[in-house]
Formats: structure tokens, C-alpha cells, sequence
């Protein structure tokens, strides 16, 4: 709880920049041009990320929440023991070169996972490929990133962006090291989206799951 309460001065007592994530207008582009709004943009986060625009990247990760995944959470947990169960913090190149080829054709079918990313990044590191291995932490980071910027959490109106439940354990644990003492009220949007309110005392925290649960 502590590094709950220590966060949240820090984060009310500075100006932090964010940009407000506008999910009906995010949705309306994917739906009526997604060459447009969203695959050119992955081709160049594939390549690229820095090239993309905080606004690009809003518009594409966001936007990847209404495009049909062609590795998804599911497909993931299916190969976590075959594949990314095999990748701790450290993974030996005899292990990696044995299951890279897999590794890297579900990367490239979802190069938005961020869990993804970073077993990709140790493989290639394992492997001494490091340009490939700087690639994948550098889309991570722009992914944190593009959460971080979304908004400050202070408001309903201003919440911290997520698209998959899980970023939202990950959100309490960096800001928590773990789950304490907060209490939880959650509320559904117009847009399909669920707000999450976490708190401890008076201060709280928003985030905002982009399109609801996936199932």
C-alpha cells in the first residue's frame, strides 16, 4: 500500500503530458478503413516504431482491440508450455534455437503482445542477434509507453488505457509490487468499455479496459 500512496503524489503533483483516447473515433476508423488506420501502421511498427506518431500509435494499438487477432490470448495460453514457458529471465541459445522459429511466427502474427515481445527479445538476445532483440524492446517500450500517455488516472475522464485485463494486474503490480489493501469499483461505458476504479483511502487510480473483457 505504501508504493500505492507513494505513486499517487508523485502522479497528482506533476503535469503530466496524455493524450485522452477517443475510443468511438478509434473504432469508427478501424471499422470503415483498417488499411488506412491500422495494417499501414503496423507495418511501420513492425519495422520502425519511432516513425509513428503518439496519435499513430494510440490509433493502432487501441484499434487492435476491434481487428480479429490472428495470435490471441487464447492461442498464447495454448502454447505457453511448448513455448514461452521455456523463457524465463535467462534462456540458453541451445534452448532458444530450438524454439525460435515457433517463437517468432507467433510474434509476427501479434507484434502488439507485449508479453510476447519480451520472450521474442530474449530469444534473439540468447542468440547474439541483437538489432533484433533492440527491435522488439524498443515496440515494448513504445507499447508502455502509449499506455503511460493515454492519461493520467486521476479522473474519470482521464484514465490510464488498457486493452487486455492482464495490463491491468501488471498496472497494480508496478504500482503496488503485489495486491493489498484497495478497494475496486468497476463501471460499464457507453463505448463497451469498462472503467475500473482503485483506491486506498482518498486517493484513487482509474483505468479504463478498451472494449470490455475479451472472451
Amino acid at each position: 500500500m505504501k508504493k500505492l500512496l507513494i505513486f499517487l503524489l508523485v502522479l497528482f503533483s506533476i503535469n503530466c503530458y496524455f493524450s485522452q483516447i477517443n475510443i468511438e473515433e478509434i473504432k469508427k476508423n478501424i471499422t470503415e478503413n483498417p488499411q488506412n488506420y491500422y495494417y499501414e501502421y503496423l507495418e511501420i511498427f513492425k519495422k520502425d516504431p519511432s516513425k509513428l506518431s503518439q496519435e499513430q500509435m494510440n490509433q493502432l494499438y487501441y484499434g487492435s482491440r476491434f481487428v480479429k487477432s490472428e495470435y490471441s490470448t487464447k492461442d498464447y495460453n495454448n502454447d505457453y508450455d511448448s513455448i514461452w514457458k521455456l523463457i524465463g529471465d535467462k534462456i540458453s541459445k541451445n534452448k532458444a534455437q530450438k524454439i525460435v522459429t515457433l517463437a517468432e511466427e507467433k510474434y509476427l502474427k501479434n507484434p502488439l503482445d507485449k508479453e510476447i515481445l519480451l520472450k521474442v527479445a530474449k530469444i534473439y538476445s540468447a542468440l547474439g542477434e541483437n538489432a533484433k532483440s533492440e527491435l522488439c524492446n524498443n515496440q515494448y517500450l513504445t507499447i508502455l509507453n502509449t499506455i503511460e500517455n493515454s492519461g493520467d488516472g486521476k479522473t474519470e475522464n482521464t484514465p490510464i488505457c488498457v486493452i487486455r485485463a492482464g495490463d491491468m494486474i501488471s498496472l497494480l503490480k508496478r504500482v503496488m509490487g503485489g495486491f493489498g489493501d484497495f478497494k475496486q469499483k468497476d463501471k460499464d461505458l457507453p463505448d463497451g468499455s469498462l472503467l475500473t476504479e482503485y483506491s486506498v483511502g482518498e486517493n484513487k487510480i482509474f483505468v479504463k479496459l478498451v472494449g470490455g473483457f475479451q472472451f
